[in-house]
């Protein structure tokens, strides 16, 4: 409430001011309040005065954006709350106002001489000009209510949250059992020195080739059209980079060009601007030459796989032992011209053309291009292998006898593809080659689980239960202990696996519960101490906990409102256009 409190005082004081950039550039927009630049700016620098106030220093860039983010947050909330209340989610009467101004006198109030006794605010002197004085009571009551209604609803939207003692005794009982153990651990998956021979992986397969046929299947020959610059291409896209370059030697504004000529979305708007980085952040190209810049100057243009970059380091600093630099840039793309691409798709044409009258394989050797057969596929996949994903090209291969020429596919890089159906397979087998990692995999996988079973039944049939743990440690086999472990709790390195939690509540304690098994896993648990729930504790304690859940619930409950609430809110954010929000933390939540 004193937040929204303080975001009353701060909108009432905003006004209009010409500011850099555009006052009138838009903010955001909540539903259909807009926020322009000046206005926002304006909520935001009271807001940021008020806490450096509370705070009593100089606020951080850190705590800047964060408060940001809050300030926002709270103008999302105040707009929710105020469509609630006007459509009529409480009521307020005239006495419940008066009540609450008797109860809580507005800080204002409280200053006024008239109402004061030796210097001191006088209680009776107030109520009596409540009584006495209707243009001040009337006065009191509007400046109450517009606290009072923010914290009606929210009680109001709290009370509507139910606990059932049952069900919080449940949630007690859980809490209160807990349990203190040991697992010994063998994980197959520990073993990645343990990998089939080609011999063993040929034989795994051979004995499994069900488990890898393939019902129903298609494959296509292809021709690809790849959609990519030209020597001349490369060429034109340089000068135009060394250009530019040459500009900004003579002098140009970088953020003028970088925002006129840069084909690097995230940056150009803001001038090239990318900000701080440190060494592993950038491809290689980019940042040997960014640190190798001298601060202030340019480099020429570099290439990357993503074009050539025109780089200007801006500063250099050093953060924890680590050198970091700031710098900006201008990305010319190297992208196939127009008339390259105008060729790709004439002979693109031509191909398919020919592939019409004689096939595709005819019509590839007689323009002396090479041709391509992609892996087979079934029609529940997604994607033809080496072509890309398209419903239309698995459709129709299912839909057409092998040899049909299907209509030509540009996927969404730019690639051209001539597709002929090359084979039509009511069932396939694969070959070992077909599926070698698959199988190599699979057979490791296998081996390790054999070779670790076989040294788990050997552990467990050599040693008595007294043996397990220092065995464990000599044989550098993973101790997993837990503490205070609740029913459902996740136990590191482990998880959740049903088998074990049984174990751990239904073990007596200073035993081993039976060798448990799954997955590829083997578990040895033993409890060492089971703490169970005391009934005498719970009525003893009985009017707390119920306390404790009936807050809990009124809150998330609360909680859960609002988020339903804000989601129903069109919500524009232009903020970081205007604003540095890179080091924002959590948004509050009212």
């Amino acid at each position: 409430m004193k937040r929204l409190f303080l975001l009353a005082l701060l909108l009432a004081a905003a006004v209009l001011g010409a500011k850099d950039p555009d006052p009138k550039a838009v903010v955001g927009k909540i539903d259909d309040k807009t926020f322009s630049y000046a206005e926002y700016n304006k909520i935001l620098d009271n807001y940021y005065k008020y806490h450096q106030t509370q705070k009593g220093s100089a606020l951080t860039k850190e705590e800047k954006a964060d408060l940001n983010n809050r300030c926002w947050e709270e103008l999302v909330g105040r707009h929710i709350y105020d469509k609630a209340i006007k459509a009529g989610k409480v009521k307020i009467t005239q006495q419940e106002l008066l009540r609450e101004a008797k109860k809580n006198p507005p800080a204002a109030v409280k200053q006024i001489p008239d109402l004061k006794t030796k210097g001191r605010f006088d209680k009776k002197k107030y109520e009596k000009a409540l009584t006495e004085s209707k243009e001040f009571r009337d006065a009191v009551l509007d400046e109450v209510k517009d606290l009072y209604q923010y914290s009606k609803l929210l009680d109001t939207i709290r009370s509507e949250a139910a606990v059932v003692e049952d069900s919080v005794k449940v949630q007690w009982e859980r809490d209160s059992e807990v349990v203190d153990a040991k697992i010994i651990f063998f994980d197959a998956n520990r073993q990645p020195n343990v990998v089939a021979t080609e011999d063993e992986a040929r034989d795994y397969f051979e004995a499994r080739k069900e488990e890898f046929r393939k019902d129903d299947c298609r494959r296509y020959r292809y021709v690809k059209f790849a959609k990519a610059p030209s020597a001349e291409d490369s060429l034109a896209v340089y000068e135009r980079a060394l250009q530019i370059y040459r500009e900004l030697e003579s002098g140009a504004d970088f953020a003028a060009l970088a925002s006129e000529f840069s084909q690097d979305p995230g940056s150009a708007a803001k001038g090239g601007d990318l900000g701080w980085f440190g060494r592993g952040r950038m491809v290689k190209v980019f940042e040997d030459t960014a640190f190798n810049t001298p601060v202030g100057e340019v480099s020429p243009p570099v290439l990357s796989q993503f074009g050539w970059h025109i780089i200007q380091t801006q500063d250099r600093r050093s953060t924890e032992g680590n050198e970091e630099v700031l710098a900006r840039h201008i990305l010319i793309r190297l992208e196939a011209g127009q008339a390259t691409q105008q060729k790709m798709k004439a002979k693109s044409s031509q191909v398919y053309e020919l592939a019409k009258q004689n096939g595709l394989a005819s019509a590839a050797a007689e323009l002396g291009l090479p041709v391509e057969e992609t892996a087979v596929f079934q029609a529940k996949d997604s994607a033809v292998p080496g072509i890309g994903r398209d419903a239309g090209l698995i459709s129709f291969a299912f839909a057409n006898p092998e040899g049909a020429l299907a209509d030509m596919f540009t996927s969404p890089s730019g690639d051209i593809f001539v597709c002929e159906i090359s084979g039509v397979y009511p069932v396939w087998y694969p070959t070992f080659e077909d599926e070698r990692a698959r199988v190599m995999s699979s057979a490791s996988s296998s081996k390790r689980g054999y070779t670790m079973n076989a040294r788990v039944q050997s552990f467990v049939n050599s040693l008595k239960p007294d043996q397990y743990l220092s065995q464990a440690e000599r044989d550098s086999i993973l101790v997993v202990e837990i503490t205070g472990h609740k029913k459902g709790d996740n136990i590191s390195s482990i998880g959740k696996v049903p088998a074990v939690e049984e174990a751990l509540f239904n073990t007596p304690e200073g035993t081993f519960a039976p060798l448990i098994s799954e997955a590829m896993r083997w578990f040895l648990v033993k409890v060492e101490r089971h703490q169970v729930p005391d009934p005498a504790e719970w009525e003893q304690n009985k009017k707390k906990l119920l306390a404790e859940a009936r807050e809990k619930a009124r809150q998330e409950h609360l909680n859960e409102w609002y988020r339903a609430e804000r989601q129903k809110v069109t919500i524009t954010d232009n903020r970081r256009d205007f604003y540095d929000l890179s080091s924002t933390g959590q948004v509050i939540k009212l």
